[in-house]
């Protein structure tokens, strides 16, 4: 990818500056995807490319304002496996996915866990973001009550 932004630079100059920050990782509010692939769930700047292959970059809308673009929230429950418990799963689900969070309950033991938990975004990013979740190995179950008991 870094061959495609420093391409983007030469025929746009300023372009850079607004796909990758000044350590030269890319903007968390950029989706790049390759053949419709985000590259995310592929090798994220280390995607490799070849002929043929179409580029798509696209800002989040979020960052636009929450009036651009219809925010869904949903609620859900997350259980998370022993071999998960010391991992930074809901860090990642906020800094990868942008997806607003709010805990509303939690039991975290030492070889066991689960969160009951709001999530709040697009509903294309709450997708990804669950089966990114699904795909780690937390069990995902909707909350289907208004209040979380």
């Amino acid at each position: 990818m870094d061959d495609v932004v420093a391409d983007l630079e030469r025929q746009f100059p300023g372009l850079k500056e607004r796909l990758v920050d000044e350590s030269g990782e890319l903007r968390r509010f950029i989706n790049i995807y390759v053949n419709e692939e985000d590259i995310r769930f592929m090798d994220g700047k280390k995607t490799a490319l070849k002929d043929g292959d179409a580029v798509s970059i696209v800002p989040a809308m979020r960052e636009v304002g929450r009036s651009v673009l219809a925010m869904t929230r949903t609620r859900v429950r997350l259980t998370f496996p022993s071999n998960l418990i010391q991992e930074p799963i809901l860090y990642h689900l906020v800094k990868d996915f942008d997806i607003v969070i709010n805990i509303r309950r939690a039991d975290v033991k030492e070889d066991y866990g689960w969160v009951a938990l709001e999530m709040e975004a697009g509903e294309d990013t709450l997708a990804r973001g669950v089966a990114w979740l699904k795909g780690k190995g937390v069990q995902v179950d909707p909350i289907e009550r208004d209040v979380i008991a």
